[in-house]
């Protein structure tokens, strides 16, 4: 059994529906009237003045609606490049920021007479002491004792015998 389609189809927007209110869509319905009006002036000659300001109107929006899209794009464009100058100048502040934190050191009170921070002196805290102090000095000499069971021994080098490689004669 065929069953037509009962999907409700949408209304036809044309640009002589009063909905569309957009300036475009406005645009469209003078142009419209000015396109039907024309071939009926010889026998209404009491719009011929209507008509005329209706002409130039349109072509006064045609040029207005130019402008204004130029005027858009002119400003897109200061925009996209006012970020790029912000990016460079940033850049350009650094490097010269680590340069003269180069000069008179990070920590200098100088920096501040060019508007750079200078960086916090001193380092991290320590917690406290060591927990052994005799023994930091026993491992910078290499003679602290190891304590058993902590760490393997290392095997002892083998001596080669008879020309042999030292790697074969583990084998």
């Amino acid at each position: 059994m065929n069953t037509p389609n009962t999907t409700p189809k949408a209304p036809k927007v044309t640009f002589t529906d009063a909905n569309a209110n957009s300036f475009s869509d406005k645009l469209l319905r003078w142009e419209m009237l000015q396109t039907k009006l024309a071939e009926k002036l010889d026998a209404m000659p009491y719009v011929k003045p209507l008509y005329d300001e209706l002409t130039q109107l349109i072509a006064d929006a045609k040029s207005h609606e130019f402008d204004l899209k130029s005027a858009k794009a002119n400003a897109r464009q200061a925009v996209a490049d006012r970020k790029a100058m912000l990016k460079k100048g940033d850049g350009i502040r650094s490097r010269l920021a680590s340069a003269l934190a180069f000069e008179h050191g990070p920590t200098s009170a100088l920096l501040a007479e060019f508007g750079v921070r200078a960086r916090k002196a001193g380092g991290r805290r320590k917690t406290g002491p060591p927990a052994f102090p005799g023994l930091t000095s026993q491992l910078q000499s290499g003679t602290a004792p190891v304590q058993a069971g902590t760490h393997p021994a290392a095997p002892a080098a083998v001596p080669a015998a008879d020309g042999e490689k030292a790697g074969k004669a583990l084998a």
